[in-house]
């Protein structure tokens, strides 16, 4: 009896491994609680889910503003999965690498003495509820690890909730590099029958197929063919989807289109926290080339109204984000035939 007990145990323990948060109070649902400093102030608008987040303002002085918070990780630990959700509003760029709006974390060793910092988000400008995680090996000696959220000596605004850091297994770890190495072996063995990614779907027909987010469909609102997409919030949230797509060679310009219909959409506290239609445009290593460039912002009640608009391609442009949300914003927002073309 007692050798069955144990293998019901051990599967029990990994499991409870690989899914703990180390993170105490890291969704900010009791306040403040289990964070060190005294800089931040819980947001109850500003949030990605429950009832609050953590937002750190600063707009003069652009010191060093921030809390922090210390854990221990199990002794066969690996790697830590970091990950968070971060939302930021005007963080300047400073005179160093590092004057930005930051989620670090400092291994340390048992006496807490820092061992090795690493960084798994640096936001500047302004930026919506975006989704950072990455996973780190624990180094020699480390037994501790501090998570810091601040701004960098920097001026602005940043909003952090749901931080997370998990625990990683040697297996789990090995088993992590095995999925990138079959996924990076599949990317080369088919790298010459590559295509470039359209945008796809524009039109809704398919529901929200080839869009991330989490959105429907209407079958009796629309403006062409069978459906539009519909984006509805009675919070002052982001609601809303992006497609990623490639920017074919030799272009220099990119021109996009679509329709737009509102219904009763209330602005939130700042003036872009309407509905709207967004491009981004990223370069290599997903890092912008431009800021996010706006072809509408719709607010109250319209009907069907056409958008369109033409953008030079920043330098080093491989790719565009186009994104169709309430930004913080009350309301429905209708979609359709979202269109693209270059020159």
């Amino acid at each position: 009896m007692k050798k069955l007990l144990v293998l019901f145990i051990l599967p029990l323990c990994q499991i409870s491994f690989a899914q703990t948060n180390l993170v105490k109070n890291g969704g900010f649902e009791m306040e403040l609680t289990n964070w060190r400093g005294d800089v931040a102030t819980l947001s109850p608008y500003d949030k990605k889910s429950g009832k609050n987040s953590c937002a750190i303002n600063q707009f003069v002085g652009a010191e060093w503003k921030g809390i922090d918070q210390i854990m221990s990780f199990p002794k066969t630990t690996a790697a830590i999965e970091l990950s968070g959700w971060i939302k930021s509003a005007a963080i300047e760029n400073g005179e160093n690498e590092w004057n930005t709006g930051k989620f670090d974390i400092e291994f340390l060793n048992s006496s807490e003495k820092g061992i090795e910092n690493q960084s798994i988000a640096s936001v500047l400008g302004t930026t919506p509820w975006t989704f950072y995680k990455k996973t780190i090996p624990v180094p020699a000696g480390a037994s501790k690890l501090r998570i810091m959220l601040a701004l960098g000596q920097t001026n602005g605004s940043i909003f952090f909730d749901d931080i997370k850091a998990v625990a990683i297994s040697l297996e789990q770890l090995n088993k992590i590099h095995e999925e990138e190495s079959a996924k990076t072996r599949a990317g080369i063995s088919t790298n010459s029958e590559s295509k470039p990614i359209e945008l796809t779907n524009g039109n809704f027909e398919n529901g929200i197929e080839s869009w991330r987010g989490n959105a429907s469909v209407s079958t009796s609102i629309f403006k062409e063919g069978k459906a539009a997409l519909i984006l509805n919030s009675d919070t002052f949230d982001w609601t809303g989807i992006d497609q990623i797509a490639d920017v074919p060679e030799n272009a220099t310009s990119i021109t996009l289109s679509g329709w737009l219909k509102s219904d009763n959409i209330k602005q939130g506290k700042d003036p872009w926290n309407n509905g709207l239609f967004n491009v981004e445009f990223i370069g290599n290593d997903n890092q912008k080339t431009s800021d996010d460039q706006n072809i509408a912002f719709v607010t109250g009640t319209s009907d069907w109204t056409y958008y369109t608009k033409t953008f030079t391609l920043p330098s080093g442009t491989k790719k565009y984000r186009i994104m169709l949300a309430l930004g913080f914003a009350s309301g429905t927002l209708y979609a359709d035939e979202i269109s693209v073309s270059f020159k």
